[in-house]
Protein backbone atom coordinates (compact mmCIF):
# COMPACT_ATOMS: atom_id res chain seq x y z
CA UNK A 1 0.00 0.00 0.00
CA UNK A 2 1.55 3.36 -0.93
CA UNK A 3 -0.15 6.87 -0.21
CA UNK A 4 -2.11 9.11 -3.00
CA UNK A 5 -2.01 12.45 -2.80
CA UNK A 6 -5.71 13.97 -1.70
CA UNK A 7 -4.82 16.98 -3.33
CA UNK A 8 -3.81 15.76 -7.13
CA UNK A 9 -4.49 12.34 -6.45
CA UNK A 10 -1.04 11.02 -8.07
CA UNK A 11 -0.40 7.26 -7.32
CA UNK A 12 2.90 6.21 -5.40
CA UNK A 13 4.38 10.11 -5.45
CA UNK A 14 7.89 9.95 -4.18
CA UNK A 15 8.22 8.95 -0.48
CA UNK A 16 9.96 6.67 1.95
CA UNK A 17 7.35 5.30 4.12
CA UNK A 18 10.18 4.42 6.92
CA UNK A 19 11.48 7.78 7.12
CA UNK A 20 7.96 9.06 7.71
CA UNK A 21 7.51 6.18 10.67
CA UNK A 22 10.48 7.67 12.37
CA UNK A 23 9.17 11.02 12.19
CA UNK A 24 5.65 10.37 13.65
CA UNK A 25 7.71 8.03 16.12
CA UNK A 26 9.47 11.09 17.24
CA UNK A 27 7.29 13.90 16.87
CA UNK A 28 4.02 12.19 17.25
CA UNK A 29 3.10 13.43 13.68
CA UNK A 30 3.94 15.15 11.09
CA UNK A 31 2.72 17.31 7.79
CA UNK A 32 4.36 16.63 4.59
CA UNK A 33 4.19 17.98 0.77
CA UNK A 34 3.11 15.79 -2.47
CA UNK A 35 6.50 15.48 -4.65
CA UNK A 36 4.36 15.75 -7.30
CA UNK A 37 1.86 18.81 -6.73
CA UNK A 38 4.31 19.90 -3.86
CA UNK A 39 1.13 21.03 -1.79
CA UNK A 40 0.78 20.13 2.09
CA UNK A 41 -1.42 17.29 1.65
CA UNK A 42 -0.49 14.60 4.37
CA UNK A 43 -0.75 14.22 7.86
CA UNK A 44 0.34 11.57 9.17
CA UNK A 45 0.14 9.98 13.19
CA UNK A 46 0.41 6.63 14.23
CA UNK A 47 -2.89 5.80 13.54
CA UNK A 48 -1.99 5.69 10.17
CA UNK A 49 0.97 2.76 10.97
CA UNK A 50 0.48 -1.27 11.90
CA UNK A 51 1.60 -1.66 15.25
CA UNK A 52 2.96 -5.27 14.04
CA UNK A 53 4.63 -4.48 10.61
CA UNK A 54 5.08 -1.04 11.10
CA UNK A 55 3.58 -0.11 7.90
CA UNK A 56 1.13 1.96 6.62
CA UNK A 57 -2.67 0.56 7.15
CA UNK A 58 -4.86 -1.32 5.01
CA UNK A 59 -7.55 1.77 4.36
CA UNK A 60 -4.63 4.71 4.82
CA UNK A 61 -5.90 6.37 1.79
CA UNK A 62 -9.09 6.93 2.45
CA UNK A 63 -7.85 8.08 6.09
CA UNK A 64 -5.82 10.09 4.40
CA UNK A 65 -8.55 11.74 2.16
CA UNK A 66 -11.30 11.90 5.04
CA UNK A 67 -8.22 14.05 7.13
CA UNK A 68 -7.83 16.52 4.07
CA UNK A 69 -11.54 17.10 3.80
CA UNK A 70 -11.88 17.79 6.91
CA UNK A 71 -9.46 20.31 7.27
CA UNK A 72 -11.07 21.99 4.39
CA UNK A 73 -7.61 21.50 2.37
CA UNK A 74 -3.91 22.07 2.40
CA UNK A 75 -2.37 21.52 5.59
CA UNK A 76 -0.38 24.62 7.73
CA UNK A 77 3.23 23.14 7.76
CA UNK A 78 5.08 22.12 10.95
CA UNK A 79 6.29 24.93 13.31
CA UNK A 80 9.41 26.00 12.52
CA UNK A 81 9.52 24.92 8.86
CA UNK A 82 9.57 25.86 5.35
CA UNK A 83 6.11 27.14 4.39
CA UNK A 84 6.90 25.36 0.75
CA UNK A 85 9.16 22.95 1.16
CA UNK A 86 8.17 22.17 5.16
CA UNK A 87 11.89 21.41 6.42
CA UNK A 88 13.59 23.07 9.17
CA UNK A 89 16.42 23.82 7.54
CA UNK A 90 19.55 23.35 5.08
CA UNK A 91 19.36 19.69 4.15
CA UNK A 92 23.06 17.98 3.47
CA UNK A 93 24.41 19.43 0.13
CA UNK A 94 23.18 16.72 -2.54
CA UNK A 95 23.77 15.32 -6.38
CA UNK A 96 20.63 15.00 -8.69
CA UNK A 97 20.73 13.68 -12.18
CA UNK A 98 19.84 15.08 -15.98
CA UNK A 99 19.49 14.14 -19.20
CA UNK A 100 20.97 16.19 -22.32
CA UNK A 101 17.96 16.88 -23.84
CA UNK A 102 20.03 16.08 -27.43
CA UNK A 103 22.06 13.39 -26.99
CA UNK A 104 19.88 11.83 -23.88
CA UNK A 105 23.28 11.72 -22.05
CA UNK A 106 22.95 11.62 -18.03
CA UNK A 107 24.64 14.27 -15.73
CA UNK A 108 25.10 13.96 -12.05
CA UNK A 109 24.75 17.75 -10.99
CA UNK A 110 25.97 19.14 -7.55
CA UNK A 111 23.58 21.43 -5.84
CA UNK A 112 26.85 23.62 -4.76
CA UNK A 113 26.92 24.41 -8.50
CA UNK A 114 23.70 25.28 -8.87
CA UNK A 115 22.74 28.88 -8.73
CA UNK A 116 19.97 30.37 -6.65
CA UNK A 117 19.78 33.41 -9.21
CA UNK A 118 20.12 33.13 -12.56
CA UNK A 119 20.50 29.82 -15.33
CA UNK A 120 23.37 27.59 -14.63
CA UNK A 121 24.85 25.85 -18.06
CA UNK A 122 25.69 22.25 -17.55
CA UNK A 123 28.23 21.12 -20.98
CA UNK A 124 27.51 17.55 -22.44
CA UNK A 125 30.05 15.55 -24.19
CA UNK A 126 27.66 16.31 -27.53
CA UNK A 127 28.26 19.89 -27.72
CA UNK A 128 24.90 20.91 -25.89
CA UNK A 129 24.72 23.22 -23.36
CA UNK A 130 21.71 22.28 -20.72
CA UNK A 131 20.34 24.69 -19.04
CA UNK A 132 19.41 24.24 -15.39
CA UNK A 133 16.97 26.97 -13.67
CA UNK A 134 17.34 29.06 -10.76
CA UNK A 135 13.55 27.48 -10.33
CA UNK A 136 15.11 23.95 -8.74
CA UNK A 137 15.81 25.65 -5.84
CA UNK A 138 13.05 25.95 -3.10
CA UNK A 139 11.29 29.41 -3.58
CA UNK A 140 10.12 30.02 -0.08
CA UNK A 141 13.57 28.80 1.86
CA UNK A 142 15.96 28.60 -0.97
CA UNK A 143 18.27 26.04 1.27
CA UNK A 144 17.01 22.88 -0.43
CA UNK A 145 16.41 21.87 -4.04
CA UNK A 146 12.81 20.42 -5.30
CA UNK A 147 11.80 17.44 -5.84
CA UNK A 148 13.39 15.27 -8.05
CA UNK A 149 10.14 14.80 -10.32
CA UNK A 150 9.85 19.05 -10.39
CA UNK A 151 13.21 19.41 -11.03
CA UNK A 152 13.09 17.19 -13.97
CA UNK A 153 10.17 19.18 -15.56
CA UNK A 154 11.72 21.85 -14.57
CA UNK A 155 15.07 21.39 -16.65
CA UNK A 156 13.24 19.78 -19.51
CA UNK A 157 10.84 23.27 -19.95
CA UNK A 158 13.96 24.78 -19.73
CA UNK A 159 15.56 23.16 -22.59
CA UNK A 160 12.39 22.88 -24.91
CA UNK A 161 13.73 23.40 -28.46
CA UNK A 162 10.98 25.66 -29.01
CA UNK A 163 11.06 28.01 -26.03
CA UNK A 164 12.66 31.22 -27.54
CA UNK A 165 10.01 30.99 -30.61
CA UNK A 166 7.38 30.09 -27.90
CA UNK A 167 7.33 32.89 -25.81
CA UNK A 168 6.97 35.35 -29.66
CA UNK A 169 3.07 36.06 -29.63
CA UNK A 170 3.95 37.93 -32.63
CA UNK A 171 4.38 34.55 -34.53
CA UNK A 172 1.75 33.22 -36.60
CA UNK A 173 -0.46 29.86 -34.83
CA UNK A 174 1.05 28.29 -37.77
CA UNK A 175 4.78 28.51 -37.26
CA UNK A 176 4.17 28.09 -33.43
CA UNK A 177 2.28 24.77 -34.05
CA UNK A 178 5.02 23.59 -37.09
CA UNK A 179 7.82 24.76 -34.67
CA UNK A 180 6.76 22.62 -31.40
CA UNK A 181 5.91 19.71 -34.19
CA UNK A 182 9.59 19.69 -35.15
CA UNK A 183 10.97 20.43 -31.66
CA UNK A 184 9.18 17.74 -29.93
CA UNK A 185 9.79 15.40 -33.24
CA UNK A 186 13.57 16.41 -32.70
CA UNK A 187 13.93 15.94 -29.25
CA UNK A 188 11.68 12.62 -29.54
CA UNK A 189 14.23 11.39 -32.38
CA UNK A 190 17.89 12.25 -30.34
CA UNK A 191 16.07 10.41 -27.05
CA UNK A 192 15.53 7.00 -29.34
CA UNK A 193 19.55 6.49 -29.54
CA UNK A 194 19.94 5.72 -26.21
CA UNK A 195 16.52 3.48 -25.64
CA UNK A 196 16.44 -0.20 -25.78
CA UNK A 197 14.92 -1.92 -28.65
CA UNK A 198 11.44 -2.58 -27.19
CA UNK A 199 11.46 1.51 -26.22
CA UNK A 200 12.20 2.14 -29.51
CA UNK A 201 9.49 -0.02 -30.75
CA UNK A 202 6.92 1.44 -28.53
CA UNK A 203 7.60 4.92 -28.93
CA UNK A 204 6.03 4.28 -32.07
CA UNK A 205 3.21 2.60 -31.32
CA UNK A 206 0.43 4.97 -31.80
CA UNK A 207 -1.99 2.26 -29.85
CA UNK A 208 0.24 2.15 -26.94
CA UNK A 209 0.87 6.21 -26.72
CA UNK A 210 -2.80 7.19 -26.83
CA UNK A 211 -3.28 4.42 -23.95
CA UNK A 212 -0.65 7.04 -21.83
CA UNK A 213 -2.08 9.95 -23.34
CA UNK A 214 -5.89 9.39 -22.30
CA UNK A 215 -4.83 7.61 -19.26
CA UNK A 216 -4.17 10.62 -17.44
CA UNK A 217 -1.12 8.70 -15.71
CA UNK A 218 2.40 9.42 -14.44
CA UNK A 219 4.47 9.70 -18.09
CA UNK A 220 8.53 8.36 -18.27
CA UNK A 221 10.11 11.09 -20.04
CA UNK A 222 11.66 8.34 -22.41
CA UNK A 223 8.43 8.79 -24.17
CA UNK A 224 7.18 12.20 -23.22
CA UNK A 225 8.17 13.77 -26.23
CA UNK A 226 6.26 11.82 -28.96
CA UNK A 227 2.79 11.71 -26.54
CA UNK A 228 3.16 14.77 -26.85
CA UNK A 229 3.44 15.21 -30.11
CA UNK A 230 0.47 12.79 -30.50
CA UNK A 231 -1.34 14.96 -28.55
CA UNK A 232 -0.44 17.86 -30.96
CA UNK A 233 -1.77 15.65 -33.65
CA UNK A 234 -5.38 14.98 -32.10
CA UNK A 235 -5.60 18.53 -31.35
CA UNK A 236 -5.07 19.96 -34.92
CA UNK A 237 -7.27 17.26 -36.31
CA UNK A 238 -9.55 18.62 -34.03
CA UNK A 239 -9.48 22.50 -35.05
CA UNK A 240 -8.53 21.73 -38.67
CA UNK A 241 -8.60 18.31 -39.75
CA UNK A 242 -6.42 17.08 -42.44
CA UNK A 243 -5.90 20.22 -44.12
CA UNK A 244 -4.23 21.57 -41.10
CA UNK A 245 -2.38 18.40 -40.05
CA UNK A 246 -0.97 18.08 -43.43
CA UNK A 247 -0.10 22.27 -43.26
CA UNK A 248 1.78 21.97 -39.99
CA UNK A 249 3.70 18.98 -40.84
CA UNK A 250 4.98 20.46 -44.10
CA UNK A 251 6.13 23.55 -42.10
CA UNK A 252 7.79 21.49 -39.77
CA UNK A 253 9.76 19.77 -42.26
CA UNK A 254 10.46 22.52 -43.77
CA UNK A 255 11.69 24.12 -39.84
CA UNK A 256 13.54 21.04 -39.09
CA UNK A 257 14.59 18.46 -42.09
CA UNK A 258 14.31 14.94 -41.65
CA UNK A 259 11.34 15.12 -39.50
CA UNK A 260 8.32 14.14 -41.20
CA UNK A 261 8.80 10.85 -41.13
CA UNK A 262 8.73 10.56 -37.00
CA UNK A 263 5.77 13.17 -37.47
CA UNK A 264 4.00 10.72 -39.92
CA UNK A 265 4.36 7.52 -37.74
CA UNK A 266 3.04 8.92 -34.98
CA UNK A 267 -0.07 11.03 -35.81
CA UNK A 268 -0.92 7.64 -38.30
CA UNK A 269 -4.31 6.94 -37.37
CA UNK A 270 -5.63 10.21 -36.37
CA UNK A 271 -8.42 10.99 -38.94
CA UNK A 272 -7.38 9.88 -41.83
CA UNK A 273 -3.75 10.12 -41.70
CA UNK A 274 -1.09 7.35 -42.88
CA UNK A 275 2.02 6.54 -42.53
Amino acid sequence: MHPICPACFTARPEVVVSSIAARVENDGACVLSCSACERHSFHYDAALFCSVCEWLVPDVNDRLAERYAANEGDYVPDPGTCPECGRPGADPEVSFPIACPRCGAGHMISQRGVSKKGTTSVPCTCGYAITIPADVWCPGCQLNLRNLRKISELVKTANEPDRRVGDNVKEPPLDRAARRVAGLATAGERRSRTLTATQRRLMLEVDHLDLLLFNQGQISDWILDLVELRSLGHRLHRDGGMELMSAVASRAAAIEPGTLRLVEAVWHGIGDWRR
